[in-house]
């Protein structure tokens, strides 16, 4: 796992954007953010994750896997995915191969990029104003853990700034620092 800010530059969406400035992950959990590298055989990595949904109660899951000839209208997908949103639930995934990008706005609005890969497993809180997107190798297949039924609701701006689970983000992070 690889954190920074990002660079705000108007290059393709799936170039890195470094700006040079690392984000830690102490500054991560600052954000409630969560961060796990698991590099056991799949058979260990499932038994963590089966412990981790019993742990969260998370019931459901499922596999997504994104490229070119994978994703109907992938470009289409990929402009959604990276429309900055919230969602009522926590974003839990586990990469289990290939690269991407999970961007999440900070309390003073800056975003900060995540790059995740094989073996990383990423909890992003509900309300937190986040995007995702592939980097330029265009491949990534993940685990999505649910509490409920698998779903994939995005809430975005203006909608999101009023909405319950955001304002109650802004609030723990604002109290947590």
């Amino acid at each position: 796992m690889h954190a920074y800010y990002y660079d705000n530059s108007t290059a393709d969406q799936r170039e890195l954007h470094d700006s040079g400035h690392a984000v830690t992950i102490e500054q991560l959990h600052s954000m409630h953010i969560e961060y796990m590298k698991l590099e056991g055989t799949p058979e260990e990595n499932l038994e963590k994750i089966n412990k981790l949904c019993v742990e969260r109660g998370y019931q459901n899951r499922d596999e997504i896997a994104i490229s070119p000839t994978l994703l109907e209208n992938y470009e289409a997908k990929l402009k959604i995915f990276f429309a900055e949103h919230i969602h009522e639930d926590e974003e839990i995934r586990f990469v289990l191969e290939g690269h991407g990008f999970f961007d999440v706005c900070d309390k003073v609005g800056r975003w900060v990029r995540i790059l995740v890969e094989q073996g990383d497993l990423l909890v992003v809180p509900a309300g937190i104003y986040h995007q995702f997107s592939l980097d330029t190798s265009n491949y990534i297949c993940a685990m999505r853990l649910f509490k409920e039924d698998p779903k994939w609701t995005p809430i975005s701006r203006p909608e999101a700034d009023t909405n319950k689970y955001h304002v109650d983000y802004q609030r723990s992070v604002t109290e947590f620092s």
